[in-house]
């Protein structure tokens, strides 16, 4: 199977170095200072894995004529201009590990409907200056059929991903997985750029883990309204967040707080990690797509509002 892993950041780097590591035919697209970086030293992974590992790297995309699968690991608002330059490639799947629930749509519109799948990444890490990636959290690669089911490519791919040590697994219900993470992301994602706090200070505060909790509340009835279920998954309390009282959503965050502190006290969200980088926040297609469709259905979301403004001056400034 020859992947395609569009993307060298913190997952796209974990994702490409763990194949690679497993012997498998594997390159990363990447740009810049990082593609010549990754070219002369390979891929370095820390924390949860220690190795380092050559990796094939091309900056031009149409320099790969052929490949089975396509992993895109880029930000949501460099979503289109980069899979774009893979548009020549009939890939047999395609998936990502994205924030957000608008790329299963930008994934079709360009590779068609029928090698679309749905992705889920609840690993994360995070770029360290002088080029290695830390690998932060396992939690796992979910991957199913759109709009829902399984099948052998699922099944393979994950089979793939599982035996290179990063934790995959097939499930039939992508979109309740999909929406389910996208509900905490955007909670923790808005208290994490406003406060500049690790993920297990603000999850334990009890100012951080209310504004959270109905931030989740609140995308979590545009997810009601499109009839996708809401589940708990590991560690992430999302149902008991969105479906008890606002009292037992406080706590359950300030137990998963606790739970950060214990096995991972150095996780910070992606997005704050941007912007101590002075980079853009991938906001508008994430937020922003939620504060548009609650607008569009008629659905209060006033907390998720007045945080999604506050980000957006931030933004400007970056």
């Amino acid at each position: 199977m020859k992947v395609v892993v569009l993307g060298a950041g913190a997952l796209g780097s974990i994702m490409a170095g763990h194949l690679a590591r497993a012997g498998e035919d594997v390159t990363l697209v990447a740009r810049g200072e990082r593609a010549a970086y990754l070219t002369d030293h390979g891929i370095t992974v820390t924390g949860l894995a220690e190795f380092n590992v050559p990796c094939a790297v091309v900056t031009d995309p149409s320099q790969i004529n052929q490949a089975d699968v396509l992993i895109v690991a880029v930000k949501t608002h460099q979503m289109d201009e980069a899979i774009s330059g893979l548009s020549h490639i009939r890939f047999s799947a395609v998936t990502t590990v994205q924030n957000g629930v608008r790329a299963n749509d930008q994934l079709a519109e360009v590779f068609g409907a029928g090698s679309t799948l749905g992705g889920v990444a609840s690993f994360s890490g995070e770029m360290l200056p002088e080029g290695d990636v830390r690998f932060t959290v396992n939690a796992g690669f979910q991957i199913g059929e759109l709009p829902e089911g399984s099948s052998d490519r699922v099944k393979d791919l994950c089979a793939m991903l599982q035996d290179s040590g990063v934790n995959s697994e097939a499930v039939a219900n992508i979109q309740t997985h999909q929406w389910s993470k996208f509900v905490l992301w955007v909670g923790a994602t808005s208290v994490a750029v406003l406060t500049r706090q690790a993920s297990y200070r603000f999850f334990s505060d009890s100012g951080g883990s209310l504004i959270c909790a109905r931030v989740m509340r609140e995308v979590a009835a545009i997810a009601g309204s499109k009839k996708i279920p809401l589940q708990d998954s590991g560690p992430f309390p999302v149902a008991a967040v969105t479906n008890g009282s606002e009292e037992e959503a406080v706590s359950a965050l300030q137990e998963l707080g606790a739970v950060f502190e214990k096995n991972s006290p150095g996780h910070r969200m992606s997005a704050l990690q941007d912007l101590e980088r002075g980079r853009r926040l991938e906001i508008d297609e994430t937020l922003g797509y939620v504060v548009a469709e609650a607008r569009r259905l008629g659905i209060p979301v006033p907390t998720l509002e007045t945080c999604y403004s506050l980000l957006e001056g931030i933004n400007r400034e970056l």
